[in-house]
Formats: C-alpha cells, sequence, structure tokens
C-alpha cells in the first residue's frame, strides 16, 4: 500500500481472496478502505471461487464495501471459442464464479468479466501462455477495462 501512495495510482488490481466471517474487517481491508476513501484510489478485486451458491464471496472482493468485487462470466461466443461448445447457452457467470450477497447485505459482486481460458500468466510460473480460470483472471480484465474507459474519458 505503501508503494499505492508513493507512485499516486488511480487504480489498482487486487487479484488475492480468502474466505471471512466478518465483512469490513480486518487489518487489509482498513488499510484498503483508508485508501479508497481518503486517497480516492479505486480497488478492484477477485470476489472468489467458491460459488455457485449465494453468499459464498470471499474477503476481500466481495466483502469490503470500499472494493470492486469482480465475478467471472462466460458469453455464448467464449464459450464456443474457448471450450468448443458448439450447444449455444445464455450468457451466464461460471459455475464456480462467487456469488453474494456478502453476509451483511452488500451486494458482494459488483461486476463481472471474462475469467476462463485466460492465456497470459505471470513470470514465475516460467511458462509463455497457460489456459486459466479464475475471479483472479476476472478482475485484472475489469481493472483493464475501467483503465482504458478512464483514459478516454480525459
Amino acid at each position: 500500500m505503501i508503494k499505492v501512495m508513493e507512485y499516486k495510482c488511480d487504480l489498482v488490481n487486487y487479484s488475492y481472496g480468502e474466505a471471512a466471517h466478518w465483512p469490513n474487517s480486518g487489518h487489509i481491508c482498513d488499510i484498503i478502505s483508508e485508501a479508497v476513501n481518503k486517497h480516492g484510489v479505486i480497488f478492484v478485486s477477485s470476489a472468489g471461487n467458491n460459488g455457485p451458491a449465494l453468499s459464498t464471496v470471499g474477503t476481500p472482493g466481495g466483502t469490503t464495501s470500499a472494493i470492486i468485487g469482480v465475478g467471472a462470466y462466460v458469453s455464448p461466443e467464449m464459450m464456443a471459442s474457448e471450450y468448443s461448445l458448439r450447444e449455444k447457452l445464455p450468457s451466464n457467470q461460471y459455475t464456480w464464479s462467487s456469488r453474494g450477497p456478502a453476509t451483511d447485505g452488500a451486494l458482494g459482486v459488483c461486476i463481472s468479466a471474462p475469467g476462463g481460458a485466460i492465456a497470459s500468466v505471470p513470470n514465475w510460473t516460467l511458462r509463455g501462455c497457460q489456459l486459466m480460470n479464475g475471479t483472479s483472471m476476472s478482475s485484472p480484465n475489469a481493472c483493464g477495462g475501467l483503465g482504458n474507459y478512464a483514459y478516454f474519458q480525459l
């Protein structure tokens, strides 16, 4: 968080999550909420991969009100091109994508973005590409989209 403030970041992707018993609680939630509320930073975070049941969102993405929680979405076109699915199915959340509401009644998942069959992976995997699924793939996708939107609004 020190570097976020030092570099005056406007938009941050936080693709990390874990289970939580209480929404809007814990040290990291307090720090992120402070960055959002005091410094105007926009935080985008993965909501978790514990779906399809209701109230399966993880922290901080789905349980911290200062964060935009992101679920994973799949469209019919994505189903056809990424999974060779011939049957036309409606757009939907991936079955494993966590859902709200949070335990305090908050929305939990604010937006959804593509989160399946993502090919780019971090350098530490020592692979050029790998197909990965998860809200940790949809969160940077959404964050990049928000960054592009903000850039073109200037």
